[in-house]
């Protein structure tokens, strides 16, 4: 059994089927994949320190098995300042997950900085397909998912040549390539990325869902970052 898998089965054996927000990103990193600076701190000293070593504007956001759907508990806080607003947005997350249940389990509250914008946002996703295994999906966020549907799939593996098409397959790709003299994004970055997906959704037959959105691609040469993500488990027989 691999490191990896270790990490997937322990949490199948706590009766859970989803990986919190850190939890997935501590996965995703093990393959390389760029999750940024974050932390899951206990108290508000704790989140204040850290917040002070990665530097403002930073994102708080409460970690709990007992929560799936943060915005819907209100327990995320974006784009905080200063240690007197981290202090106000860390006591209202804590309040917000009792009243959203009040037997909550938590674990902590995430820190990670606020997220620089880039040349787009971008959506890698992935299902567990019965008959053909994993399908990686590619597409832009916002309303090119939501309202266009501008995606494309291929079922993993894929080569370097495969995950370029389906890139440059959507819609929207003259908007990361410098439409009208806009900045290009980093597309090899990008493309590493999907590869680095299918290996891991390859590897770990546990997972049949993953989502990374938003995904900021950055310019040429300074890569990208996932900034969400979850993972879900399949339940063991």
């Amino acid at each position: 059994m691999t490191k990896s898998n270790k990490i997937l089965t322990d949490i199948l054996a706590e009766d859970r089927n989803f990986l919190m927000e850190h939890e997935s990103k501590d996965f995703l990193s093990k393959y390389g994949i760029p999750v940024g600076k974050y932390k899951v701190v206990k108290t508000k000293s704790e989140a204040i320190t850290f917040a002070n070593e990665i530097g403002y504007p930073i994102v708080a956001k409460l970690m709990s098995p007992d929560i799936i759907h943060k915005t819907e508990a209100k327990v995320i806080r974006l784009n905080i300042t200063s240690d007197e607003e981290l202090r106000n947005a860390y006591d209202e997350i804590i309040i917000n997950a009792k009243k959203y249940k009040s037997d909550v389990s938590i674990i902590g509250v995430n820190i990670q900085k606020m997220a620089e914008a880039g040349v787009a946002e971008i959506i890698i996703g992935a299902v567990r397909d019965k008959n053909f295994g994993p399908v990686l999906m590619f597409g832009f966020g916002g309303i090119f998912v939501e309202i266009f549907k501008d995606v494309s799939y291929r079922v993993c593996p894929i080569n370097k040549e495969e995950a370029r098409r389906m890139v440059r397959g959507i819609k929207a790709f003259p908007l990361l390539d410098g439409y009208r003299g806009q900045i290009k994004g980093d597309i090899d970055q990008l493309i590493g990325v999907m590869l680095k997906c299918c290996k891991l959704l390859l590897e770990n037959s546990q997972i049949i869902e993953l989502d990374l959105n938003p995904v900021i691609v950055f310019e040429i040469g300074k890569g990208i970052l996932v900034v969400d993500a979850r993972i879900i488990l399949k339940e063991e027989d």
